[in-house]
């Protein structure tokens, strides 16, 4: 300690010298020999600061360490998801025309009913047939009963054959010609094509309805699907039966898979065609919806995985992470590890070499610490 005190002095002593002494008046080699001096002085003082703490360090039993936080790698299952949008659609949602035209005379459903395959929907118009049909049944009974009498008499070789064919021709005309009137008379009625809900009727009693003019749109919601175009750069990462979430307005999921992928690139955006299957009896999904698509397009079983935000890089591009060597219950040192990232997603990232299972990683404080520096781990 003499010797430090010593040194000091003698640094004091010398800059008072060099502070009076006068630039313009002094000559150049005094005030290198000066500067030597003072060099020398100032290299014997930082010897002896430093052997002065390294003394202290000796004696001080209390020792400095960096507080952080550690995050455990473990194995498990990692999987990462794309998303993309896709729309509703339906087989069993139709808007209905009626196949002849006429007025809207009775209307037997309302919206929002529930209806079953065949039952009676909207009833057009049917008097002028209506009418045909009777004129045509009352020229069938006549044509019967002359065709009966005829065939009766050709049987005993009584008439021509030509009068037997001309009545048979005449009953059957007239059979085929009620057959198309009661069809046409069908065709003025409305069904339901299959079992649904009446979503929309379009026109009101006493209006005209036509081939041209919606009738009645019906939708049946327990089988409903999701199509959506994927980018062709996913071809061969996502498979038939690929674990989808399906999100609704962005708020709910629904959990389904992949039932069908396209076998055709469309030229326009480069993309194809998948289909997923959404459970039945779920209102939130309708017909036409927009919902986004998260696929599962890869998935790791055994990943060792950590955050990525504890994953940096130094000067050559390498990434590393601290890793916690545990000394006595939480305290410790780090060490600068060398790792190989995978995959990353929703803010955690696949170690593929570099870090083991179980190993503890420094998380908060990995940017203030260095390698072998001494830790103690605390919990926030």
């Amino acid at each position: 300690m003499q010797n430090l005190i010593s040194g000091l002095m003698a640094v004091a002593v010398s800059a008072m010298v060099l502070s009076s002494c006068q630039p313009n008046n002094s000559d150049l080699a005094k005030l290198q020999s000066e500067l030597d001096s003072l060099t020398a002085a100032r290299a014997e003082t930082e010897s002896l600061i430093a052997d002065v703490e390294a003394k202290i360090a000796e004696l001080d039993t209390t020792e400095s360490r960096k507080m952080i936080t550690t995050f455990q790698a473990n194995v498990d299952t990692f999987k990462h998801f794309f998303e993309v949008y896709g729309n509703v659609e339906s087989d069993k949602a139709a808007v209905i025309y009626a196949e002849a035209a006429g007025v809207v005379r009775k209307i037997s459903a309302y919206e929002g009913q529930e209806v079953s395959r065949g039952q009676t929907l909207v009833v057009l118009d049917t008097e002028i047939i209506d009418r045909n049909i009777e004129e045509v049944k009352k020229s069938l009974e006549l044509a019967e009963t002359l065709f009966e009498k005829q065939e009766r008499l050709w049987e005993q070789n009584v008439g021509s054959e030509v009068q037997y064919l001309e009545a048979k021709n005449r009953k059957e005309s007239l059979e085929t010609s009620l057959a198309t009137l009661e069809e046409q008379r069908r065709k003025s009625t409305v069904f339901a094509p299959f079992d649904g809900v009446v979503d929309k009727i379009y026109p009101k009693i006493g209006e005209m309805a036509g081939g041209q003019a919606p009738i009645v749109r019906i939708v049946n919601t327990d089988e409903v699907y999701v199509v959506a175009d994927v980018s062709e750069r996913y071809i061969g990462k996502i498979k038939k039966g690929d674990h989808v979430d399906i999100i609704v307005n962005r708020r709910d999921t629904i959990t389904s898979q992949i039932t069908k992928i396209g076998n055709y690139i469309k030229p326009a955006n480069r993309s194809f065609e998948v289909r997923v299957d959404v459970s039945t009896g779920l209102d939130m999904v309708k017909p036409n919806s927009l919902v986004v698509l998260k696929i599962n397009d890869y998935t790791d079983p055994e990943a060792v995985i950590v955050p990525s935000s504890v994953i940096m890089q130094d000067g050559q591009g390498d990434n590393y992470v601290f890793v916690m060597d545990v000394e006595n219950q939480k305290e410790g040192s780090v060490r600068k590890q060398l790792v190989e990232v995978g995959q990353s997603y929703q803010g955690m990232s696949i170690i593929h070499s570099g870090v083991k299972s179980g190993e503890k990683v420094v998380a908060k404080g990995s940017r203030s610490v260095r390698d072998g520096d001494k830790v103690e781990e605390v919990t926030l």
